[in-house]
C-alpha cells in the first residue's frame, strides 16, 4: 500500500499481490489511514471475490497495520483467520507467527507460547517474517513470566535473525519491539540507565508513518519507565507532560507510579482514574500494574478492604499465566500485604514463584552471597530501612513507620549507605535489589 498527504486525510491505493506474482486491480480510496483504507476496499461491492475474503497476505500486512496503532484486539481477529486459512502455506505461517506475537502483547502469555511453538517447530530451518514474530513471542512470554534469563537468551536468536531476514519481511513492530523488550530486560535487571540510553539512541527509521503512533509512543513511555526505574521520578513525568496520545494506557500507568514515588498520591489517583476507560481495554500485564499501584494507593488512604479487593484481582489474573514481572519490583511489599490478610493467603504458593533475579537464581542465594560483596551484613533494623527507602518512603515516614526519631533513621542511613559503598539513597536500593535485599 502506498500513501500520499492530501489537505484532509491520505490517498491510498490498495493492490492485492497473489501467490502466482500477479496483481490485482488497483484501488485508490481517501482515508484517514491505511486500516481503513483496507477495509474499505474489502467491504466494496467492486472489489473482487478473493480480495473481500482478504488472502493470508493481506491479512498478515493488516495486521501489521493494527498493530502499529495499536489496535490488538482488531489484529487479533484479522490474523486468526489469516492462520486458519488452508492455502497459501508461507502467508499462513506468518499470520500464525504475528498472532502469537499479538497474543504476547495481549497478555495471552499460554496461548502465545503455545503458538510460537508450533509456528517454530513447523519452520524450523525457515528464516521470515512468520518465524521472527514467533520468537518474538515467546521472548515476551520469557519477559513477563520473570524468566530474564531465557529472554536474554531468546532476545540474542532474534537479533541474529532480524540481520538475514528479507528487508521486506522487516517492519516497525518487529524493530520496535525487539527493541523494548531489550530495554524492558534491563530495567528489571537493575540497568535502567543503559536502558535510558538504549532508547534515547533508538533509530525506527525516520519520521513516523500514518498509523504509527502506538508503537513510537510505547518507546517514549519505556524511556520515562527508565528514567524512574532510575530514581528521577519528575524527568519521568515531564518526559510524559502532556501523555502520549498514541499509548495513553501505558503512559498512564508509569505517570501514576512516578507521581506515588513522589508521595503526591492524589496525582497518582487522578492520573489513573482519568484514564479509567483506557485501561479497561490495555493489555493483561498493564492491567496488573495499574492494579498494584491502585491497591497502593488504597493502602496509603487506609481504606484496607479496598486495597484487599484489587489486589486480589491483580493476583487472581496474572497467576493463570504465570505473570511475574509486574509482580518483581515489588514483591516483598505484596508478600506482605499477602501474609496479613488471610483471604489473600491461597496467592502464596504463585509469590512464592517470583523470588528470582535476572539470572533465574533464587534470591535467597543472593542473600547468601550479600555479606561476602559488601562492607558487613545489614542489621535486621537498617535492612526494615532499606525496605522503606525501596517504597519510596521520606525520612520522616520511615520514622513514624518504625516509631524512631528522625535522626535515629539517618543513622541507620549512614550505616546502610556505608555497608552498601553508596552515596545516595537511590543507589542504595539499587545496590539492594541487586543483592536480594530489598
Amino acid at each position: 500500500m502506498e500513501g500520499r498527504p492530501t489537505p484532509a486525510t491520505w490517498g491510498w491505493a490498495v493492490v492485492e499481490i497473489r501467490p502466482d506474482g500477479s496483481w490485482g486491480q488497483p484501488h485508490v480510496v481517501q482515508c484517514p489511514g491505511p486500516i481503513d483504507a483496507a477495509a474499505a476496499v474489502a467491504a466494496s461491492p467492486s472489489t473482487g471475490s478473493s480480495l473481500r475474503g482478504l488472502s493470508p497476505t493481506l491479512r498478515a500486512h493488516l495486521g501489521a497495520l493494527h498493530v502499529a496503532s495499536g489496535g490488538l484486539h482488531g489484529a487479533e481477529t484479522v490474523l486468526a483467520r489469516g492462520a486458519a486459512a488452508e492455502a497459501w502455506s508461507e502467508a499462513r505461517d506468518d499470520c500464525r507467527g504475528a498472532l502469537a506475537h499479538v497474543e504476547a502483547l495481549r497478555g495471552e502469555l499460554c496461548r502465545a507460547d503455545r503458538r510460537g511453538r508450533q509456528v517454530q517447530s513447523a519452520a524450523a530451518s525457515a528464516v521470515g517474517a512468520g518465524i521472527a514474530h514467533a520468537r518474538l513471542a515467546r521472548a515476551w512470554v520469557a519477559l513477563e513470566r520473570g524468566q530474564f534469563a531465557k529472554a536474554r537468551r531468546r532476545l540474542a536468536v532474534i537479533s541474529e535473525l532480524l540481520l538475514v531476514l528479507e528487508p521486506s519481511d522487516q517492519d516497525l513492530w518487529m524493530d520496535t519491539s525487539r527493541l523494548l523488550i531489550e530495554a524492558k530486560l534491563l530495567i528489571a535487571t537493575g540497568q535502567p540507565e543503559a536502558a535510558t540510553r538504549l532508547l534515547a539512541d533508538a533509530d525506527l527509521h525516520g519520521a513516523p508513518g500514518p498509523g504509527e503512533g502506538w508503537l513510537r509512543d510505547l518507546v517514549k513511555v519505556a524511556h520515562a519507565e527508565a528514567l524512574l526505574a532510575a530514581g528521577e521520578p519528575r524527568r519521568a513525568l515531564a518526559s510524559l507532560t502532556p501523555l502520549p496520545p498514541g499509548a495513553v494506557a501505558e503512559a498512564t500507568v508509569v505517570a501514576a507510579a512516578a507521581r506515588l514515588s513522589v508521595r503526591d498520591l492524589r496525582g497518582a489517583q487522578a492520573v489513573l482514574s482519568r484514564a479509567e476507560v483506557e485501561l479497561e481495554q490495555a493489555p493483561l500485564a498493564l492491567q496488573v500494574e495499574a492494579w498494584l499501584l491502585e491497591s497502593r494507593l488504597a493502602q496509603d488512604r487506609g481504606e484496607r478492604d479496598r486495597a484487599c479487593l484489587v489486589m486480589d484481582r491483580a493476583l487472581r489474573s496474572a497467576a493463570p499465566q504465570q505473570m511475574r514481572r509486574a509482580l518483581v519490583r515489588e514483591w516483598r511489599w505484596v508478600r506482605a500485604f499477602v501474609d496479613r490478610d488471610p483471604a489473600l493467603r491461597p496467592h502464596r504458593d504463585f509469590l512464592a514463584t517470583i523470588h528470582v533475579d535476572d539470572d533465574g537464581t533464587k534470591r535467597k542465594a543472593n542473600q547468601g552471597r550479600a555479606s561476602d560483596l559488601i562492607g558487613a551484613p545489614l542489621t535486621e533494623r537498617e535492612t526494615q530501612v532499606l525496605d522503606l527507602l525501596a517504597q519510596m518512603y521520606s525520612t520522616e515516614e520511615i520514622a513514624a513507620a518504625l516509631y524512631v526519631s528522625a535522626n535515629t533513621v539517618k543513622t541507620h542511613l549512614k550505616g546502610i549507605f556505608g555497608k552498601l559503598c553508596v552515596n545516595r539513597r537511590v543507589e542504595a536500593v539499587r545496590r539492594g535489589r541487586q543483592l536480594g535485599l530489598c
